[in-house]
């Protein structure tokens, strides 16, 4: 038998905190062929270029068979660095961009389940077969819009099961007429966005990788367009499948294809470099979640909420004298939530306040529910900083 001693013993897990979530793990699938470690329909965990090069996504992989995988993944790792989560998914190049983001295909499905539901912002993108002819509507491939249809309805299943995710969709072959280029403001599908520039001369594919990178490295309230952020490190920035640089474009046709809501890259008079236009999403201004910052800070509320309140479910809870919800109950659904999204949002900078509101007549007893209310004030975004510049004479 041992000396006698005091023997303590550490506790854990006694506080019920929820652990700070993962806003910046990130998806990618595009078309291809198999590779030495990674094969088609197969999912893929790496965290920096290395480990995909290892795969056997090099430059060469791309040059060969005429694909775009290893310089998106490369974008993304540019901007978001090693060691941010990425997840890769490859299929054949005849496979349409709407095939993989359909639900009932299990393509993208299958990378955002693999991944076991953590994936937060996701890239899709294309470099199709030789035999691909579209017929163009709107000046884009019709292949763009229909799979932004099928995103919307995928991140909505994903949403219902307190999984969500954004998504970014390569505006692939840009047809350059910017006056007749499909509005996506006139669209719903605030869960996607559609980049339409890239940094090589003539391509047809965007530089979704780009948008990715500065996705993950960013905190979920960050607009991708925050100047103070930096410049992309790109020497030259098209509309896909264009010739002309960006700043040769008119700002009439700059201005177009911003207002209709996508995501491209513009220069500054006085910086070097290119910069984000903004975070769009195919969404109407009006609409609460027309920018990617929006939706990815409510996505993390949602995700908070449920880690929270999944805890509560089945338990007995007090009535007061008239069938009421207690009033100690309420202060503590109240206060579990707001401690957490404070100390994991609030706290953090990504928004601004957070209220909790429950109404102390709910008929609890009949319904066997809970109704909360949860109001988050988000941060604003600087958009437009009008100055009014003259001389004045201190002796007038």
């Amino acid at each position: 038998m041992a000396l006698p001693k005091v023997s303590i013993e550490l506790l854990n897990d006694q506080l019920g905190a929820v652990e700070n979530t993962e806003d910046g793990v990130a998806g990618l699938v595009g078309t291809g062929v198999a590779a030495a470690g990674i094969a088609l329909g197969e999912s893929k965990q790496v965290f920096s270029l290395a480990e995909a090069e290892a795969l056997g996504l090099t430059s060469s992989y791309d040059t060969t068979n005429t694909t775009n995988i290893w310089k998106a993944i490369k974008d993304f790792y540019a901007l978001a660095g090693t060691g941010k989560e990425l997840w890769i998914h490859i299929v054949a190049k005849t496979t349409t961009m709407s095939t993989i983001c359909d639900t009932a295909n299990n393509i993208l499905k299958k990378l955002l389940n693999d991944a076991g539901g953590r994936i937060r912002i996701c890239a899709v993108t294309r470099v199709p077969d030789g035999a691909y002819a579209p017929v163009f509507a709107d000046q884009l491939d019709p292949d763009v819009i229909a799979a932004a249809a099928k995103l919307q309805a995928l991140g909505n299943e994903f949403t219902l099961a307190f999984k969500p995710v954004r998504f970014v969709l390569d505006g692939r072959e840009f047809q350059g007429n910017t006056g007749t280029l499909l509005n996506l403001k006139l669209s719903s599908y605030n869960r996607v966005a559609v980049a339409l520039f890239t940094d090589v001369a003539s391509s047809k594919n965007a530089a979704v990788g780009l948008v990715l990178g500065r996705l993950a490295a960013n905190p979920v309230q960050r607009n991708i367009g925050r100047v103070k952020d930096g410049e992309l490190g790109i020497s030259a920035a098209y509309l896909t499948n264009q010739a002309t640089k960006i700043e040769d474009l008119t700002a009439s046709s700059q201005d177009a294809v911003h207002d209709k809501g996508y995501i491209f890259v513009r220069k500054f008079a006085s910086k070097q470099g290119y910069f984000f236009n903004d975070d769009h999403t195919a969404a109407a201004d009006s609409d609460d979640y027309s920018s990617l910052a929006r939706g990815r800070i409510i996505d993390k509320a949602i995700v908070i909420t449920n880690l929270v309140y999944t805890d509560e479910l089945l338990d007995d809870l007090d009535t007061d004298e008239n069938g009421r919800i207690d009033a100690g109950v309420i202060k503590s659904y109240q206060s579990n939530i707001k401690r957490e999204i404070d100390e994991l949002m609030t706290a953090e900078d990504e928004i601004s306040s957070v209220r909790v509101v429950i109404d102390p007549k709910q008929n609890v007893l009949s319904t066997n529910k809970v109704s909360v209310q949860l109001f988050i004030t988000p941060k604003f975004y600087s958009k437009e900083i009008a100055v009014k510049l003259g001389f004045e004479n201190p002796a007038s």
